[in-house]
């Protein structure tokens, strides 16, 4: 089996089995159709949620090796496009976000540009390159929000050191159309609304809804490292999350997360040194 695969791989273009790939999922899409999120809220609605679940923000520019490239001028125009339409989505108790199905494939048909991405491991430029910036946030404001991650794929590489970094590393999904997706599930008993934009170079993004939940919600790491792997660098963490009532109490404490990627840069001196929280 394995000798087919790799004979497969060997006569098959990459683009094709990348788009039979992507018709897998297909039918998959057809079924699940009835519980996607794909409502947004008209101007005049969102008066109806009021109350913050979560809230963060995160600079466009994380390398300042990059200000002025065309890859981080492409990656800015990708986010503010991304964040656009995912602006105002409702999603309704019990039913499922899901980044692909909201942003849909990004083409230079729809306005998307080149920007920096991650190619089979390595930095690369790509068509839509940088909205992983937008499913980073996504994926924090779902863990702070209380929602129920259904499928999440890490980071594989860890490319800029902690550059304004205020959160620990790991806490982001990178997404791939179609397969590699991210998506939660609101398990609360009132819908919620996705709320994004671009504000003095930054990407800020928040979780409201229409009635305040009794708990609050700390995102947190353990066992944070780096580690020699042959020449490279790794580094490792696990993710978790704490919801604590109004009086302080703590009612769960989950780990969410398990990370582990390759450093493209040098750590320092200092190799034990977690990211901020």
């Amino acid at each position: 089996m394995n000798s087919i695969r790799g004979w497969a791989r060997s006569v098959v273009p990459f683009a094709v089995r990348l788009e039979c790939r992507r018709l897998a999922r297909g039918p998959e899409w057809v079924v699940e159709t009835p519980t996607i999120a794909k409502v947004r809220a008209k101007p005049r609605e969102r008066a109806r949620y009021p109350h913050l679940l979560a809230r963060h923000r995160s600079p466009l520019l994380r390398d300042p090796a990059l200000a002025g490239t065309g890859l981080q001028r492409g990656k800015e125009h990708n986010v503010a496009l991304a964040s656009g339409l995912l602006d105002g989505l409702i999603v309704p108790p019990n039913r499922i976000f899901s980044y692909h199905r909201t942003v849909g494939r990004p083409s230079r048909f729809r306005g998307f540009r080149d920007g920096l991405e991650l190619h089979a491991g390595k930095p690369s430029r790509g068509v839509g390159g940088g909205c992983c910036q937008v499913s980073n946030m996504l994926f924090l404001l779902a863990l702070r929000g209380g929602m129920k991650v259904v499928e999440r794929h890490r980071h594989g590489l860890d490319l800029f050191p902690d550059h304004e970094r205020t959160i620990p590393f790991g806490c982001g999904a990178t997404v791939y159309y179609n397969f590699a997706d991210l998506r939660f599930e609101n398990p609360l008993p009132f819908p919620v609304m996705l709320a994004l934009g671009i504000r003095d170079g930054f990407l800020v993004g928040e979780i409201r809804s229409e009635s305040a939940p009794e708990w609050t919600v700390e995102v947190y790491e353990m066992d944070h490292r780096f580690s020699r792997d042959g020449d490279a660098w790794i580094r490792e963490n696990r993710i978790r999350r704490r919801f604590r009532g109004a009086d302080g109490e703590i009612l769960l404490d989950q780990e969410v997360a398990c990370n582990r990627g390759r450093v493209l840069y040098d750590p320092g001196e200092d190799q034990t040194c977690g990211a901020p929280s």
